[in-house]
This record gives C-alpha cells, structure tokens and sequence, in this order.
C-alpha cells in the first residue's frame, strides 16, 4: 500500500507548476440536440471489466475471425461476451439498460487518424461529428466513452459501432458498467461528483511504477463525502512511461482481472484516462502496472447509497465547446463555458460527461476539467499534451454557476484549440 504524506501532498499537487491565469470566452455550441434525444434518467451498475470485443482474435468478435476495422468504415457489434460453444453470444446488460460505459483501445494503428464509438443505428454510414479518440500511425490509445442504448427485445443484445477514419485499426472494447433503472432485485448507484482531488502520486511517494507494481488508492474518505462509496471515478495518469504498457484497476481484496485495461501507455508519453471501477471492501482500489511509468490518481465523483443524481446519456454527441472558430485557448488560460441550458441539457443538471480533445498546441501543457465558480483551481489534470499532438479524455465534472458552466484551464506557453463534446447529464432523481 503507498500511502502521502501531508508534506508531500502540498508539495506536488498538479502534474506541472501553477502559474498566472487569465480568462479566455469560449466559442457557442456547434450542435444544437433537443431534450428527448437523451435516454430516461438512470442508476449505475458496475461490471468491474470485461472484455466484449477484440478485432485481433476469431474469438471475441460477432466475425468469428480477426480483421482490422478498415478506413471510413463504421463497425457494428452486441453488447455482449463471447464463449465456444452455444450461445456464443451471452448478453453482458439487460433488456431495460440505458447506456454502457466502455473503454476502447485503438491498437496496431497504420495512419493517423480517430475512432468514434456510438449507439448502432440502422444504415447508419458516413463520418460522425464527433470523435472518442485519436492515434498516429503505430500508436496504441485508449479513452472511456459513455454510449446510450437502444432497446433491441427481450434477451436480445443491444448494439453500438465504431467508426474508424483512417487506416486499418484494431479495436478492443472493455465494457465498465451501464445505466439501467433501479430495481428491488437490481439496486442500482447513485452519483456525486467530488472536486477533483489528488489521491496518489508516485512521483512524490513510492517510485516508479515496474512491472507488476501495484498502487493502492483510499477512495471511500468521509473528508471527501465518499464514505460509503461503491464505485468511483477517477483520471488515472500515466507519466513519463519509459516502456509500453498498461493499467488495470480493480476493487482492493478482488482478484486482478484476466482482461481489459483501463489506461495504455508507451515510452515518453505522459497518457490520462478516465477510469470506473469498484471499491473494496476496505474502502480501497487498486492500480496494477505492466509496465515502467510513475502514475498519478485523482478522485471526481463517485456512486453509491447516500448519492443523488442520475445519468442521462445522449443519443446524438454535441459539441458544445469548439475554440477553432476563435483564436484558441491562450497561454495560461481559463475557458468557461455554460452547459444547462446548452445543446438539451436541462437547467437542473447537476454534472456532465464531456470528450474533451486539446488539438493544434504550440507547446507541452495540460488542461484541467472543473466546475465553474469553485473556489480556486483544483489544480489536478484531466489531460497532458505535447506541442503538436491532438489528445481526447473523458471528464466528469459537476457545474457551477449560473447557468451551471465548466472551467477548463489550459496549463501551456502557446495556445491551444480546445474541443468539448456532450455525452450526457446528471439530474438530480
């Protein structure tokens, strides 16, 4: 178990030293979606992960055989697991689920380009307005998206597909958990976001992660209102990784899992990833390596009993946030934005998940996700970039201010254009 010190945590709380912030406006809403074009508010499940696609193997694809998903095509698949025998499809969510969370890996990559994972609408081709993440050639990358679900009949797997724009691309989707309504047999969790806070740096205790090193996260603190969490909802950073690799988290006192990854990473990068996963027992998580890289833990929300509000996924991303029709974020910049009110977010939402990609940077920097109005920078980080590069993550993040608004400070000498896409709401329920 690592555990910080009071000393050590004051001594490094951001990935990158706090400097001058100045306030930048934010350019309106690209897409305009109406409020019926979101699924019916709903509680959290967790599944811990699973693996329910895998286009590299003949067994963990409805193909049957491997194949890359090709340039321009849009790639549809169930919601399901995979066994050898009859039925080799076993649904992985109910009849009655909402959406599903997902972690999608883009691997083995021959061009430049992005994926976008969405619900499988019938005959539906061309490019999507949005994306879930981006990738050069030969590089292998990971981002959580939230997808809504259609219903498809009883005991029939729901689907959602994947577009690929460019290249031949492997793809590999780990399912974390999904909304359904909550029932007496089927409880489901509630959420309560939580102002971004550093749980781990190894950076500062600890030491470089190996392979096989394991961090173990406090998660469930009454100081942070999550005493009686079940699952949380943390960024999970790998930096400065000096091999190839990836993170699992998983429940303290469970056993590590057999499949799936939460964060993938590869020498010199420095990758964030939003991760969803149980608490023990003992009110903790842990995050094991397999590979050399330092790591850095932040807490943002979490389900459980005492939590209040309810999940709304989008059946149509929005784009809420989009600086490429200005000058960008500047140097040491503060973004803000209103989200109720925007793009069929009622007024009442309480919190929002967002894909948000920095594009087009003059220099290294990284942006932090958080509630407008709050009192301060939390001064953790919700994505790292280099100068050059175009990165996505999924945030979580509660609103403030009237109407409630996001802050998105941009930590980096040059400009950067900064995109946010709408995924869904929290409502209180």
């Amino acid at each position: 178990m690592r555990t910080r010190s009071a000393m050590a945590a004051a001594a490094l709380t951001a990935l990158v030293l706090t400097l001058p912030v100045t306030t930048a406006s934010a350019a309106p809403a690209a897409v305009s979606v109406t409020a019926d074009r979101a699924t019916a508010p709903a509680a959290f499940v967790p599944l811990g992960i699973a693996r329910i696609l895998d286009t590299r193997t003949y067994d963990q694809t409805p193909l049957r055989y491997p194949r890359a998903v090709g340039a321009g095509e849009t790639f549809g698949f169930p919601v399901a697991g995979w066994s050898h025998h009859p039925p080799q499809e076993l649904t992985a969510v109910p009849d009655d689920a909402t959406a599903v969370v997902v972690n999608v890996t883009a691997t083995d990559t021959t061009a430049d380009g992005y994926l976008t994972i969405r619900p499988d609408v019938a005959g539906q081709t061309g490019t999507p307005a949005t994306s879930t993440l981006n990738f050069k050639a030969g590089q292998t990358v990971s981002n959580t998206a939230t997808v809504a679900l259609a219903p498809r009949g009883t005991n029939r797997s729901p689907r959602i597909s994947v577009y690929n724009s460019a290249g031949q691309t492997s793809v590999v989707v780990d399912i974390l958990g999904y909304y359904a309504p909550s029932t007496p047999e089927r409880p489901g969790q509630k959420y309560d976001p939580v102002r971004p806070t550093r749980l781990a740096d190894t950076r500062v205790e600890g030491g470089r992660l190996g392979w096989g090193g394991i961090v173990t996260a406090d998660v469930a603190r009454r100081d942070l209102g999550t005493a009686d969490a079940r699952t949380v909802v943390l960024n999970v950073t790998a930096v400065d990784a000096s091999t190839e690799g990836y993170l699992v988290a998983y429940p303290s006192g469970g056993t590590l899992p057999r499949q799936g990854s939460h964060v993938s990473y590869g020498p010199g990068r420095t990758v964030a990833n939003q991760v969803v996963v149980p608490v023990g027992a003992d009110g903790k998580v842990k995050l094991f390596s397999t590979g050399s890289t330092e790591l850095v833990v932040d807490i943002v929300g979490a389900y459980g009993p005492s939590g209040h509000n309810l999940y709304s996924a989008t059946t149509d991303q929005a784009r809420v946030l989009d600086t490429r029709y200005g000058s960008g974020a500047p140097a040491f910049s503060t973004l803000r934005f209103p989200v109720a009110g925007v793009a069929g977010v009622p007024d009442n939402a309480t919190a929002v998940t967002l894909n948000v990609t920095a594009t087009e940077p003059q220099a290294d920097g990284h942006l932090e996700v958080f509630a407008a109005d709050e009192a301060g920078r939390p001064e953790t980080s919700s994505l790292n970039f280099k100068a050059g590069q175009t990165v996505a993550n999924a945030v979580t993040t509660q609103l403030g201010g009237s109407p409630g608004s996001v802050d998105i400070y941009h930590h980096a000498a040059g400009s950067t254009q900064v995109l946010a896409d709408l995924t869904g709401y929290f409502t209180e329920g």
